[in-house]
């Protein structure tokens, strides 16, 4: 079975990297720890991917993903992609890293409701041919844990307008529960390779795990489609992996 390599980038304190992980793991992919001070150009050489995960990168100080953005990893990722090498993803306070390095537009501010919220909430997909969506079908709509105190999705109208007229919004709250602007959820640059989504699917991919479902609680795994995504993006067959079975 072809297991193809994706980078995790291993921030200090970003709690969901050991789910994130796993995940890439269970959908028939080999994870790769990459460390945020020391990683170099031909250590990504031979990845196709490289998720950012979620948590709280260097304890949030300063802003969510304010200090993670400043680290040597992120030019070399920037490079790759700016060399059209790498696809970059950002989960959850990845996401954040993503926006305050550049790399996407817009940025994060405090929810709507201040305080740390952590909620099962339901997503449509709006773009499904992206390296995080390509698994589900268009307009489908799925749950997954959201978490933190600065969810909030902001950008200026001239921002906002050209990510929708592009199709770049690739995933949407039915309902959001951070205020995010237009309910958006997950965005894409206008090449596809530098993809965020506010979300932690890693923690959908399990039953018994999962998100509540009306099978039983901790039955939802709509986390599996994104990893099942991200695999595929990096270079395996369809159906290939544990969790694509």
């Amino acid at each position: 079975m072809n297991e193809p390599k994706i980078g995790v980038v291993m921030f200090d304190a970003a709690t969901d990297a050991a789910s994130v992980l796993r995940a890439v793991e269970l959908a028939g992919g080999q994870p790769v720890k990459l460390h945020p001070k020391t990683t170099t150009a031909p250590d990504v050489a031979d990845l196709k991917v490289v998720i950012l995960p979620g948590g709280f990168s260097y304890g949030d100080y300063l802003r969510p993903g304010a200090l993670a953005a400043t680290q040597p990893i992120m030019r070399v990722l920037a490079d790759a992609v700016k060399a059209k090498e790498l696809t970059v993803v950002g989960l959850g306070n990845g996401f954040q890293v993503l926006t305050e390095a550049g790399m996407l537009p817009g940025g994060f501010i405090a929810n709507t409701n201040p305080g740390y919220h952590h909620a099962d909430v339901e997503f449509i997909v709006e773009n499904n041919v992206s390296a995080i969506t390509n698994a589900y079908a268009a307009a489908e709509v799925i749950r997954l844990p959201q978490k933190g105190a600065f969810g909030f999705y902001t950008a200026t109208e001239d921002e906002l307008d050209a990510l929708e007229s592009a199709g770049n919004v690739i995933v949407r709250a039915k309902d959001s529960v951070s205020g995010s602007v237009r309910a958006i959820a997950g965005i894409s640059s206008d090449d596809g390779l530098v993809l965020g989504l506010m979300a932690s699917p890693e923690y959908a991919i399990e039953e018994g795990f999962g998100t509540d479902h009306p099978d039983g609680p901790g039955l939802g795994v709509d986390g599996q489609g994104l990893f099942i995504s991200v695999v595929r993006a990096a270079g395996a067959t369809n159906g290939e992996g544990v969790v694509g079975e």
